[in-house]
């Protein structure tokens, strides 16, 4: 999805999808929106715009993706009257000004009356998320409209707000002044409840808000309503995503930045030193400060990912990629093999194979790019790069 005019961006990870034949496609009716409307109203249907634009990617990769999948096609072509207007030209540019689009792609459901039903922003990646988006716009009283008037109505049931906010989130509008006021409805004493951890969980991203400081100081009594793990995780990531915001803004010092990793500490959550060490990555990382990078991996990886598969494999495959220095290429083979013990997949097995060969041992390196080139056979993913290496360490 692309932004005009915003400060922020969103990355779109294309992903391969198989198993689907392509030999159906939306049918895009091509003709004036007054005709349109009125097809809508002859045949009783809502309308589906997309509304693009030529510069935005997601858009390009959804038309040629998802509006091509025979699933998707089917259904469209069989529920509703398909439209798409370049919101920058012709009467897009009118379009977009009536429906306030500010954001590509936007998909709308509109009916006959040209009043918008439902609206997704971005381009969602699975077959099942265009499903259910049409299923709610056909659906009376579950379309994004009908969520904010209900909620303009006074609304404030907690299943009503979770569904109120995704449906916020999905068109890309802002959740924070919704969710506190809905908060503001609600005892305290009633945060710890199934709906409210659930809110909690999916939308919270505030360390100073009142309900993550009520979740930070009644963990124990999370955990033992909503699973350990749920819980550390959340306040984990509520805490990361924060340290990342803050070294991306304009205003970002170090004092500043040392006085928030200080507030962390002084949450008292046990966890508090691997979300600090995970963020002095991210900022290291983001300034191309490779050699502070480095050391910091090397002194604090084993004492906080030392379980984690994963992390051990990136933190290895990073090292081969930004070091000669025997001392830390010899570091992150025992991270790879690690890794490998953990649990063996191809991409751990190919990063200690050319650990291996970079640090000169050639015949260990070529005994796990062949296991990485078998791992990689099972599992149906391409195996060029390994049977390219295995070629590179036999000469």
């Amino acid at each position: 999805m692309k932004i005009k005019f915003a400060t922020f961006f969103t990355i779109l990870t294309l992903t391969i999808f198989s198993g689907f034949s392509q030999n159906q496609s939306i049918v895009f009716v091509e003709k004036p929106w007054s005709e349109i409307l009125s097809q809508a109203k002859s045949e009783n249907k809502l309308i589906f715009l997309d509304a693009y634009t030529t510069w935005c990617g997601p858009c390009k990769w959804m038309a040629a993706n998802m509006f091509t999948n025979d699933t998707i096609a089917s259904y469209y072509n069989k529920s509703f009257i398909c439209a798409h207007f370049d919101m920058e030209k012709g009467e897009g540019i009118q379009l977009a000004q009536l429906y306030q689009i500010r954001a590509y792609p936007t998909l709308l459901f509109v009916n006959q009356a040209g009043e918008m039903v439902h609206k997704r922003v971005g381009a969602p990646q699975k077959v099942q998320d265009y499903l259910d988006m049409g299923k709610i716009a056909l659906t009376p009283g579950e379309g994004f409209d009908a969520y904010v008037k209900k909620f303009n109505a006074g609304n404030r049931d907690p299943s009503f707000i979770a569904k109120y906010l995704d449906r916020l989130k999905g068109a890309y509008m802002p959740i924070n002044e919704p969710l506190k006021e809905y908060f503001a409805s609600q005892k305290e004493s009633d945060l710890i409840n199934r709906g409210n951890w659930e809110i909690i969980y999916g939308y919270v991203t505030d360390i100073d808000s009142p309900e993550f400081k009520y979740l930070i100081k009644h963990q124990k009594e999370y955990e033992k309503l909503y699973t350990k793990d749920s819980v550390k995780a959340k306040i984990s990531g509520v805490f990361l995503q924060t340290i990342t915001n803050f070294t991306r803004n304009r205003a970002f010092t170090e004092e500043s930045y040392n006085q928030l990793k200080q507030k962390i500490r002084a949450s008292g959550f046990e966890n508090a030193e691997m979300v600090i060490f995970s963020g002095d990555l991210t900022l290291y990382q983001m300034k191309g400060d490779m050699p502070k990078f480095i050391e910091l991996v090397y002194n604090g990886l084993d004492t906080y990912y030392a379980n984690d598969y994963q992390m051990l494999n990136q933190m290895a495959w990073n090292f081969f990629q930004m070091t000669t220095d025997k001392k830390y290429l010899e570091k992150a083979s025992g991270w790879a093999k690690k890794s490998i013990n953990l649990k063996s997949t191809p991409e751990n097995n190919d990063t200690y194979a050319n650990l291996m060969f970079k640090l000169g041992n050639k015949e260990e390196a070529l005994k796990y790019e062949k296991i990485a080139l078998e791992l990689a056979k099972k599992a149906n993913t391409d195996i060029s790069k390994y049977e390219e290496n295995i070629l590179l360490f036999q000469k």
